[in-house]
Protein backbone atom coordinates (compact mmCIF):
# COMPACT_ATOMS: atom_id res chain seq x y z
CA UNK A 1 0.00 0.00 0.00
CA UNK A 2 1.25 3.45 -0.45
CA UNK A 3 2.15 5.69 2.27
CA UNK A 4 3.17 8.62 0.48
CA UNK A 5 -0.61 9.74 -0.03
CA UNK A 6 -0.64 13.63 0.12
CA UNK A 7 -3.91 14.23 -1.13
CA UNK A 8 -6.02 15.10 -3.74
CA UNK A 9 -4.22 18.29 -4.77
CA UNK A 10 -1.13 15.97 -5.44
CA UNK A 11 -3.03 13.06 -7.32
CA UNK A 12 -5.92 14.07 -9.41
CA UNK A 13 -6.28 17.78 -9.26
CA UNK A 14 -8.45 18.15 -11.94
CA UNK A 15 -11.35 16.16 -10.16
CA UNK A 16 -11.97 18.25 -7.62
CA UNK A 17 -12.30 21.07 -10.28
CA UNK A 18 -14.65 18.90 -12.06
CA UNK A 19 -16.68 17.46 -8.70
CA UNK A 20 -17.15 21.26 -8.04
CA UNK A 21 -18.52 22.24 -11.46
CA UNK A 22 -20.89 19.77 -11.60
CA UNK A 23 -22.51 20.05 -8.19
CA UNK A 24 -22.27 24.25 -9.76
CA UNK A 25 -24.52 23.36 -12.67
CA UNK A 26 -27.76 22.22 -11.39
CA UNK A 27 -27.51 24.64 -8.67
CA UNK A 28 -27.78 27.48 -10.83
CA UNK A 29 -30.38 25.66 -12.97
CA UNK A 30 -32.58 25.46 -9.62
CA UNK A 31 -32.31 29.13 -9.38
CA UNK A 32 -28.90 30.04 -7.65
CA UNK A 33 -26.99 33.34 -8.62
CA UNK A 34 -24.18 32.87 -10.78
CA UNK A 35 -22.13 34.29 -7.46
CA UNK A 36 -24.06 31.65 -5.40
CA UNK A 37 -23.35 28.61 -7.86
CA UNK A 38 -19.73 29.58 -8.01
CA UNK A 39 -19.85 29.47 -4.34
CA UNK A 40 -20.79 26.49 -4.06
CA UNK A 41 -18.58 25.32 -6.80
CA UNK A 42 -15.80 26.55 -5.00
CA UNK A 43 -16.72 24.99 -1.59
CA UNK A 44 -17.18 21.84 -2.97
CA UNK A 45 -13.34 21.46 -4.31
CA UNK A 46 -12.25 22.94 -1.45
CA UNK A 47 -14.13 20.07 1.11
CA UNK A 48 -12.48 17.48 -1.19
CA UNK A 49 -9.14 18.94 -1.03
CA UNK A 50 -9.38 19.72 3.01
CA UNK A 51 -11.12 16.61 3.64
CA UNK A 52 -9.20 14.16 1.75
CA UNK A 53 -5.50 15.68 2.61
CA UNK A 54 -3.12 14.39 5.55
CA UNK A 55 -0.36 15.90 5.31
CA UNK A 56 0.24 18.73 2.70
CA UNK A 57 3.09 18.33 0.45
CA UNK A 58 5.22 21.59 0.16
CA UNK A 59 3.42 24.26 -1.84
CA UNK A 60 0.06 23.13 -1.88
CA UNK A 61 -1.11 26.63 -1.39
CA UNK A 62 -0.30 27.63 -4.64
CA UNK A 63 -1.44 24.71 -6.06
CA UNK A 64 -4.93 25.31 -3.43
CA UNK A 65 -5.54 28.42 -4.52
CA UNK A 66 -5.04 27.97 -8.61
CA UNK A 67 -7.27 24.85 -8.44
CA UNK A 68 -9.96 26.71 -6.79
CA UNK A 69 -9.71 30.24 -9.08
CA UNK A 70 -10.27 27.93 -11.78
CA UNK A 71 -13.12 26.25 -10.74
CA UNK A 72 -14.99 29.43 -9.65
CA UNK A 73 -14.06 31.04 -13.10
CA UNK A 74 -15.32 27.69 -14.82
CA UNK A 75 -18.08 27.69 -13.08
CA UNK A 76 -19.24 31.15 -14.15
CA UNK A 77 -18.21 30.61 -17.71
CA UNK A 78 -20.25 27.44 -18.20
CA UNK A 79 -23.54 28.72 -16.20
CA UNK A 80 -23.63 32.06 -18.17
CA UNK A 81 -23.09 30.03 -21.41
CA UNK A 82 -26.16 27.95 -20.35
CA UNK A 83 -27.98 30.77 -19.49
CA UNK A 84 -27.71 32.69 -22.97
CA UNK A 85 -30.48 31.83 -24.79
CA UNK A 86 -30.15 33.17 -28.52
CA UNK A 87 -32.66 35.04 -30.11
CA UNK A 88 -35.07 32.82 -32.83
CA UNK A 89 -37.42 34.23 -34.50
CA UNK A 90 -41.51 31.78 -34.74
CA UNK A 91 -40.94 30.88 -38.28
CA UNK A 92 -37.51 30.17 -40.20
CA UNK A 93 -36.08 30.20 -43.56
CA UNK A 94 -32.71 29.14 -44.32
CA UNK A 95 -30.33 26.70 -45.77
CA UNK A 96 -28.73 24.28 -43.76
CA UNK A 97 -26.74 20.51 -43.15
CA UNK A 98 -28.78 17.58 -41.80
CA UNK A 99 -25.95 16.59 -39.11
CA UNK A 100 -27.60 13.67 -37.57
CA UNK A 101 -30.56 11.13 -38.64
CA UNK A 102 -31.45 8.55 -36.38
CA UNK A 103 -34.35 6.58 -35.12
CA UNK A 104 -37.08 7.85 -33.22
CA UNK A 105 -40.41 5.36 -32.90
CA UNK A 106 -41.88 5.24 -35.66
CA UNK A 107 -40.21 8.28 -37.25
CA UNK A 108 -37.16 9.78 -37.54
CA UNK A 109 -34.94 12.57 -35.35
CA UNK A 110 -33.13 15.20 -37.35
CA UNK A 111 -30.57 17.43 -36.65
CA UNK A 112 -30.23 20.67 -39.02
CA UNK A 113 -27.36 23.11 -38.44
CA UNK A 114 -28.83 26.39 -39.98
CA UNK A 115 -27.99 29.78 -39.78
CA UNK A 116 -30.07 30.35 -36.59
CA UNK A 117 -28.13 27.05 -34.95
CA UNK A 118 -28.86 23.80 -34.49
CA UNK A 119 -32.57 21.93 -34.70
CA UNK A 120 -34.24 19.29 -34.19
CA UNK A 121 -37.26 17.86 -36.20
CA UNK A 122 -39.19 15.29 -36.27
CA UNK A 123 -39.96 13.47 -40.03
CA UNK A 124 -40.95 9.77 -41.22
CA UNK A 125 -38.81 7.83 -42.69
CA UNK A 126 -39.27 8.42 -46.38
CA UNK A 127 -39.22 12.31 -46.58
CA UNK A 128 -35.94 12.74 -43.74
CA UNK A 129 -32.88 13.27 -45.56
CA UNK A 130 -29.86 11.36 -45.05
CA UNK A 131 -26.84 12.84 -42.74
CA UNK A 132 -24.92 15.14 -44.46
CA UNK A 133 -27.36 16.17 -46.88
CA UNK A 134 -27.62 19.87 -47.70
CA UNK A 135 -31.22 21.45 -47.53
CA UNK A 136 -32.88 24.30 -47.62
CA UNK A 137 -35.88 24.56 -45.04
CA UNK A 138 -38.78 26.96 -44.10
CA UNK A 139 -39.88 26.18 -40.90
CA UNK A 140 -42.05 26.62 -37.77
CA UNK A 141 -40.33 27.45 -34.77
CA UNK A 142 -41.47 25.71 -31.45
CA UNK A 143 -39.75 25.60 -27.49
CA UNK A 144 -38.66 22.28 -26.80
CA UNK A 145 -41.39 20.56 -23.92
CA UNK A 146 -39.96 20.43 -20.63
CA UNK A 147 -40.40 17.45 -17.24
CA UNK A 148 -41.45 17.56 -14.24
CA UNK A 149 -38.32 17.35 -12.15
CA UNK A 150 -37.88 13.38 -12.27
CA UNK A 151 -40.97 12.84 -14.20
CA UNK A 152 -39.78 10.99 -17.36
CA UNK A 153 -38.38 11.87 -20.22
CA UNK A 154 -36.97 15.58 -20.50
CA UNK A 155 -36.77 16.69 -24.21
CA UNK A 156 -35.72 20.11 -23.47
CA UNK A 157 -32.13 18.52 -22.31
CA UNK A 158 -31.82 15.73 -24.12
CA UNK A 159 -31.68 18.01 -27.18
CA UNK A 160 -29.92 20.71 -25.53
CA UNK A 161 -27.62 18.17 -24.76
CA UNK A 162 -26.68 17.46 -28.01
CA UNK A 163 -26.69 20.99 -29.47
CA UNK A 164 -30.26 21.96 -30.12
CA UNK A 165 -31.65 25.36 -29.82
CA UNK A 166 -35.00 25.23 -30.69
CA UNK A 167 -37.78 22.23 -32.41
CA UNK A 168 -39.18 23.15 -36.21
CA UNK A 169 -41.48 21.99 -37.92
CA UNK A 170 -40.83 21.59 -41.47
CA UNK A 171 -43.32 23.39 -43.87
CA UNK A 172 -40.92 23.31 -46.76
CA UNK A 173 -37.97 21.19 -46.97
CA UNK A 174 -35.82 20.69 -50.13
CA UNK A 175 -32.79 18.60 -50.21
CA UNK A 176 -29.97 20.99 -51.99
CA UNK A 177 -27.05 18.66 -52.28
CA UNK A 178 -26.27 14.94 -51.62
CA UNK A 179 -24.04 13.95 -47.88
CA UNK A 180 -20.83 15.11 -48.29
CA UNK A 181 -17.67 14.59 -46.69
CA UNK A 182 -17.56 11.78 -43.14
CA UNK A 183 -21.26 12.27 -43.99
CA UNK A 184 -20.74 10.66 -46.98
CA UNK A 185 -18.33 7.68 -45.85
CA UNK A 186 -20.67 6.87 -42.68
CA UNK A 187 -23.57 6.55 -45.22
CA UNK A 188 -21.58 4.24 -47.82
CA UNK A 189 -19.98 1.97 -45.04
CA UNK A 190 -23.86 1.62 -43.50
CA UNK A 191 -25.16 0.66 -46.97
CA UNK A 192 -22.29 -1.78 -47.30
CA UNK A 193 -22.65 -3.22 -44.01
CA UNK A 194 -25.95 -4.13 -44.23
CA UNK A 195 -25.51 -5.50 -48.18
CA UNK A 196 -22.48 -7.50 -47.26
CA UNK A 197 -23.10 -9.36 -43.57
CA UNK A 198 -25.29 -11.69 -42.01
CA UNK A 199 -28.28 -10.31 -39.57
CA UNK A 200 -25.57 -10.04 -36.02
CA UNK A 201 -22.69 -9.49 -37.84
CA UNK A 202 -24.09 -6.64 -39.30
CA UNK A 203 -25.59 -5.35 -36.57
CA UNK A 204 -22.64 -5.43 -34.20
CA UNK A 205 -20.01 -3.63 -36.99
CA UNK A 206 -22.93 -0.84 -37.21
CA UNK A 207 -22.34 -0.41 -33.75
CA UNK A 208 -18.69 -0.71 -33.83
CA UNK A 209 -17.63 1.33 -36.59
CA UNK A 210 -20.39 3.90 -37.00
CA UNK A 211 -22.13 3.93 -33.30
CA UNK A 212 -25.36 3.17 -34.89
CA UNK A 213 -27.25 0.74 -32.61
CA UNK A 214 -29.56 -2.01 -34.43
CA UNK A 215 -32.80 -2.36 -32.46
CA UNK A 216 -32.68 -6.18 -32.04
CA UNK A 217 -28.95 -6.02 -30.50
CA UNK A 218 -30.48 -3.01 -28.59
CA UNK A 219 -32.93 -4.83 -26.85
CA UNK A 220 -31.36 -8.11 -26.20
CA UNK A 221 -28.26 -6.26 -24.78
CA UNK A 222 -30.45 -4.05 -22.63
CA UNK A 223 -32.10 -7.17 -21.33
CA UNK A 224 -28.50 -8.75 -20.58
CA UNK A 225 -27.06 -5.64 -19.01
CA UNK A 226 -24.26 -5.18 -21.59
CA UNK A 227 -26.01 -2.68 -23.67
CA UNK A 228 -22.32 -0.15 -22.81
CA UNK A 229 -21.08 -2.59 -25.31
CA UNK A 230 -22.93 -1.17 -28.46
CA UNK A 231 -21.90 2.01 -27.80
CA UNK A 232 -18.45 3.67 -28.96
CA UNK A 233 -16.25 4.62 -25.41
CA UNK A 234 -13.06 3.49 -23.81
CA UNK A 235 -13.99 -0.36 -24.56
CA UNK A 236 -13.68 0.41 -28.53
CA UNK A 237 -11.14 3.05 -28.46
CA UNK A 238 -8.66 0.86 -26.11
CA UNK A 239 -9.14 -1.94 -28.42
CA UNK A 240 -8.57 0.13 -31.49
CA UNK A 241 -5.48 2.03 -29.87
CA UNK A 242 -3.99 -1.52 -28.86
CA UNK A 243 -4.70 -2.86 -31.94
CA UNK A 244 -2.32 0.08 -33.80
CA UNK A 245 0.37 -0.43 -31.26
CA UNK A 246 1.09 -3.42 -31.47
CA UNK A 247 2.00 -2.62 -35.83
CA UNK A 248 3.57 0.43 -34.73
CA UNK A 249 7.01 1.25 -33.45
CA UNK A 250 7.92 3.09 -30.47
CA UNK A 251 8.53 7.05 -30.36
CA UNK A 252 6.67 10.43 -31.14
CA UNK A 253 5.73 8.86 -35.04
CA UNK A 254 3.63 5.88 -33.16
CA UNK A 255 1.74 8.45 -30.99
CA UNK A 256 0.72 10.74 -33.58
CA UNK A 257 -0.05 7.75 -35.59
CA UNK A 258 -2.32 6.25 -32.94
CA UNK A 259 -3.68 9.91 -32.19
CA UNK A 260 -4.75 10.72 -35.98
CA UNK A 261 -6.27 7.08 -35.95
CA UNK A 262 -8.44 7.19 -32.99
CA UNK A 263 -9.77 10.54 -34.25
CA UNK A 264 -10.69 9.54 -37.60
CA UNK A 265 -12.15 6.81 -36.18
CA UNK A 266 -14.74 9.04 -33.75
CA UNK A 267 -15.39 11.12 -36.42
CA UNK A 268 -16.97 8.00 -38.43
CA UNK A 269 -18.63 7.03 -35.37
CA UNK A 270 -20.19 10.48 -35.13
CA UNK A 271 -18.00 11.56 -32.31
CA UNK A 272 -20.36 10.12 -29.19
CA UNK A 273 -19.59 11.42 -25.54
CA UNK A 274 -18.31 8.38 -24.40
CA UNK A 275 -15.68 7.90 -27.77
CA UNK A 276 -14.87 11.65 -27.12
CA UNK A 277 -13.88 11.15 -23.69
CA UNK A 278 -12.01 8.22 -24.06
CA UNK A 279 -10.29 10.40 -27.30
CA UNK A 280 -9.69 13.31 -24.89
CA UNK A 281 -7.88 10.68 -22.20
CA UNK A 282 -5.89 8.97 -24.45
CA UNK A 283 -4.43 11.92 -26.19
CA UNK A 284 -3.41 13.48 -22.77
CA UNK A 285 -1.84 10.24 -21.72
CA UNK A 286 -0.25 9.91 -25.11
CA UNK A 287 1.03 13.73 -24.42
CA UNK A 288 2.61 12.89 -20.97
CA UNK A 289 4.56 10.06 -22.62
CA UNK A 290 5.33 12.71 -25.39
CA UNK A 291 6.42 15.34 -22.66
CA UNK A 292 8.05 12.41 -20.55
CA UNK A 293 5.65 13.00 -17.68
CA UNK A 294 2.89 10.13 -17.83
CA UNK A 295 -0.52 11.13 -16.22
CA UNK A 296 -2.73 8.94 -14.00
CA UNK A 297 -5.61 7.57 -15.32
CA UNK A 298 -8.19 8.92 -12.99
CA UNK A 299 -6.86 12.63 -13.15
CA UNK A 300 -7.14 11.99 -17.19
CA UNK A 301 -10.80 11.26 -17.03
CA UNK A 302 -11.24 14.01 -14.92
CA UNK A 303 -9.45 16.30 -17.36
CA UNK A 304 -11.24 15.16 -20.53
CA UNK A 305 -14.78 15.28 -18.78
CA UNK A 306 -13.74 18.98 -17.83
CA UNK A 307 -12.57 19.56 -21.41
CA UNK A 308 -15.83 18.18 -23.14
CA UNK A 309 -17.97 20.37 -20.61
CA UNK A 310 -15.84 23.70 -21.96
CA UNK A 311 -16.57 22.55 -25.32
CA UNK A 312 -20.58 22.49 -24.34
CA UNK A 313 -21.32 23.13 -20.85
CA UNK A 314 -24.97 21.32 -21.93
CA UNK A 315 -23.22 17.99 -22.54
CA UNK A 316 -23.69 17.47 -18.29
CA UNK A 317 -26.93 16.87 -19.18
CA UNK A 318 -26.05 13.92 -21.67
CA UNK A 319 -26.61 10.55 -20.47
CA UNK A 320 -24.17 8.90 -21.89
CA UNK A 321 -21.54 11.39 -20.99
CA UNK A 322 -22.90 10.99 -17.55
CA UNK A 323 -22.75 6.96 -17.97
CA UNK A 324 -19.58 6.81 -19.23
CA UNK A 325 -17.79 9.07 -16.57
CA UNK A 326 -19.53 7.52 -13.97
CA UNK A 327 -17.84 3.95 -15.86
CA UNK A 328 -14.63 5.45 -16.79
CA UNK A 329 -13.70 7.02 -12.91
CA UNK A 330 -15.02 3.77 -11.29
CA UNK A 331 -12.56 1.74 -13.58
CA UNK A 332 -9.70 3.57 -12.89
CA UNK A 333 -10.47 3.90 -9.08
CA UNK A 334 -11.02 0.51 -8.69
CA UNK A 335 -7.98 -0.73 -10.70
CA UNK A 336 -5.76 1.94 -8.65
CA UNK A 337 -7.40 -0.09 -5.18
CA UNK A 338 -7.14 -3.87 -6.51
CA UNK A 339 -4.60 -3.71 -8.75
CA UNK A 340 -4.36 -4.54 -12.36
CA UNK A 341 -4.89 -8.27 -11.59
CA UNK A 342 -8.05 -10.66 -12.29
CA UNK A 343 -9.45 -9.47 -8.70
CA UNK A 344 -8.68 -5.90 -9.63
CA UNK A 345 -10.88 -6.15 -12.77
CA UNK A 346 -13.51 -8.21 -11.47
CA UNK A 347 -14.31 -5.35 -8.80
CA UNK A 348 -13.69 -2.81 -11.60
CA UNK A 349 -17.00 -4.81 -13.24
CA UNK A 350 -18.89 -5.03 -10.29
CA UNK A 351 -18.41 -1.53 -8.87
CA UNK A 352 -19.44 -0.04 -12.66
CA UNK A 353 -22.66 -1.80 -12.49
CA UNK A 354 -23.35 -0.88 -9.06
CA UNK A 355 -22.45 3.28 -9.61
CA UNK A 356 -24.31 3.12 -12.96
CA UNK A 357 -26.93 1.06 -11.74
CA UNK A 358 -28.98 3.76 -10.27
CA UNK A 359 -29.03 6.04 -13.32
CA UNK A 360 -30.06 3.72 -15.74
CA UNK A 361 -32.70 2.26 -13.65
CA UNK A 362 -34.10 5.86 -13.46
CA UNK A 363 -34.06 6.09 -17.72
CA UNK A 364 -35.08 2.95 -18.18
CA UNK A 365 -37.28 1.70 -15.73
CA UNK A 366 -35.18 -1.07 -14.11
CA UNK A 367 -31.05 -2.43 -14.37
CA UNK A 368 -31.01 -6.62 -14.74
CA UNK A 369 -29.09 -7.77 -11.72
CA UNK A 370 -27.68 -10.47 -14.46
CA UNK A 371 -25.31 -8.04 -16.00
CA UNK A 372 -23.26 -8.25 -12.64
CA UNK A 373 -22.71 -11.70 -13.69
CA UNK A 374 -22.89 -11.68 -17.37
CA UNK A 375 -20.49 -8.33 -17.79
CA UNK A 376 -17.41 -10.74 -16.16
CA UNK A 377 -17.46 -12.97 -18.95
CA UNK A 378 -18.59 -10.39 -21.67
CA UNK A 379 -16.04 -7.19 -21.16
CA UNK A 380 -12.94 -9.60 -21.78
CA UNK A 381 -14.39 -11.86 -24.69
CA UNK A 382 -16.00 -8.96 -26.63
CA UNK A 383 -11.96 -7.21 -26.52
CA UNK A 384 -11.26 -10.58 -28.64
CA UNK A 385 -15.10 -10.50 -30.36
CA UNK A 386 -14.55 -7.24 -31.86
CA UNK A 387 -11.44 -7.45 -33.34
CA UNK A 388 -12.80 -10.87 -35.01
CA UNK A 389 -15.68 -9.06 -36.21
CA UNK A 390 -13.93 -6.65 -37.92
CA UNK A 391 -11.80 -9.10 -39.80
CA UNK A 392 -13.55 -11.25 -40.82
CA UNK A 393 -15.79 -8.93 -42.76
CA UNK A 394 -13.33 -7.67 -44.54
CA UNK A 395 -13.15 -10.92 -47.37
CA UNK A 396 -16.89 -9.63 -47.51
CA UNK A 397 -16.76 -5.90 -48.47
CA UNK A 398 -13.66 -7.15 -50.89
CA UNK A 399 -15.56 -9.82 -52.55
CA UNK A 400 -12.47 -12.34 -51.08
CA UNK A 401 -12.93 -16.05 -51.95
CA UNK A 402 -14.26 -18.26 -48.80
CA UNK A 403 -16.30 -14.88 -47.79
CA UNK A 404 -19.11 -16.51 -47.08
CA UNK A 405 -17.50 -19.31 -45.02
CA UNK A 406 -15.90 -16.86 -42.70
CA UNK A 407 -18.96 -14.52 -42.00
CA UNK A 408 -20.65 -17.65 -41.43
CA UNK A 409 -18.60 -19.17 -39.15
CA UNK A 410 -18.36 -15.79 -37.52
CA UNK A 411 -22.46 -15.18 -37.51
CA UNK A 412 -22.09 -18.54 -35.37
CA UNK A 413 -19.96 -17.53 -32.77
CA UNK A 414 -22.46 -14.50 -32.22
CA UNK A 415 -25.26 -16.66 -32.26
CA UNK A 416 -23.89 -18.79 -29.48
CA UNK A 417 -22.93 -15.82 -27.14
CA UNK A 418 -26.77 -14.55 -28.09
CA UNK A 419 -27.94 -18.13 -26.82
CA UNK A 420 -25.89 -18.26 -23.86
CA UNK A 421 -26.15 -14.33 -22.35
CA UNK A 422 -30.44 -15.45 -23.24
CA UNK A 423 -30.11 -18.78 -21.42
CA UNK A 424 -28.62 -16.79 -18.03
CA UNK A 425 -31.31 -13.46 -18.49
CA UNK A 426 -33.97 -16.66 -17.96
CA UNK A 427 -32.82 -17.82 -15.22
CA UNK A 428 -31.86 -14.65 -13.61
CA UNK A 429 -34.82 -12.26 -14.86
CA UNK A 430 -34.63 -9.94 -12.47
CA UNK A 431 -34.15 -6.20 -12.21
CA UNK A 432 -33.15 -3.45 -9.83
CA UNK A 433 -35.18 -0.26 -10.22
CA UNK A 434 -34.28 3.45 -8.53
CA UNK A 435 -34.38 3.34 -4.48
CA UNK A 436 -32.86 5.75 -2.31
CA UNK A 437 -31.21 3.09 -0.61
CA UNK A 438 -29.77 1.77 -4.15
CA UNK A 439 -28.78 5.54 -5.28
CA UNK A 440 -26.88 5.81 -1.58
CA UNK A 441 -24.60 3.28 -1.35
CA UNK A 442 -23.30 3.33 -5.27
CA UNK A 443 -22.86 7.41 -4.11
CA UNK A 444 -21.17 6.11 -1.09
CA UNK A 445 -18.91 3.48 -2.96
CA UNK A 446 -18.18 5.71 -6.24
CA UNK A 447 -17.02 8.79 -3.90
CA UNK A 448 -15.12 6.26 -1.66
CA UNK A 449 -13.06 5.02 -4.48
CA UNK A 450 -12.76 8.50 -5.54
CA UNK A 451 -11.01 9.59 -2.17
CA UNK A 452 -9.03 6.63 -2.43
CA UNK A 453 -8.17 7.55 -6.25
CA UNK A 454 -7.09 10.88 -5.38
CA UNK A 455 -4.74 10.13 -2.87
CA UNK A 456 -7.03 10.16 0.12
CA UNK A 457 -5.46 8.12 3.33
CA UNK A 458 -8.17 5.08 4.44
CA UNK A 459 -8.41 6.37 7.63
CA UNK A 460 -9.99 9.48 5.86
CA UNK A 461 -12.12 8.63 3.51
CA UNK A 462 -15.53 7.05 5.60
CA UNK A 463 -16.38 11.09 6.61
CA UNK A 464 -16.00 12.40 2.73
CA UNK A 465 -17.68 9.33 1.24
CA UNK A 466 -20.77 10.42 3.23
CA UNK A 467 -21.07 13.46 3.09
CA UNK A 468 -20.50 13.83 -0.54
CA UNK A 469 -22.92 10.70 -1.32
CA UNK A 470 -25.88 13.25 1.04
CA UNK A 471 -25.19 16.08 -0.60
CA UNK A 472 -25.76 14.35 -4.02
CA UNK A 473 -28.92 12.92 -3.09
CA UNK A 474 -30.43 15.78 -1.61
CA UNK A 475 -29.50 17.59 -4.65
CA UNK A 476 -30.93 14.92 -6.83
Amino acid sequence: MRNDRNGPLSYAPAFAALLGITFSLPAYSSGLSLPISALVSVLMASAWIFLGTSDPAEGWRTEFIFVVILTAALSLSLNMRMAYEPAVPTTISSEGKVLLNREWGRRRALLISVSYGKMTAYMSGFTAPAEGSGVKVRAAVFDFKRAEKGAGFDEYLYWKSKGAVKKIIPLELEVTSPPAGIHRWRNFLKAKIEGSLPDLMSGYMLALTLGIRDRYLTERHREAGTVHLLAVSGFHVGILAAMAGLFLKRGRTKILAISVLIWSYLALAGFPPGGIRAGIMLQVYLLGLLLGRPSRSFNSVSVAGIIMLIWDPWTFYDMGWRLSMLAALSVCASAGAAGLNRAGALIGSAAVWLVTAPLIASAFGEVPVVGLLINIAAIPLFSAIFPLVFLCSLPAFFGLPFSSEITSMCEYLLESWDIISGKLVELMPFGVVSTVPLAAFAAFVFFASALYASGTPLKKIPLPAVMFSLLVLLSA
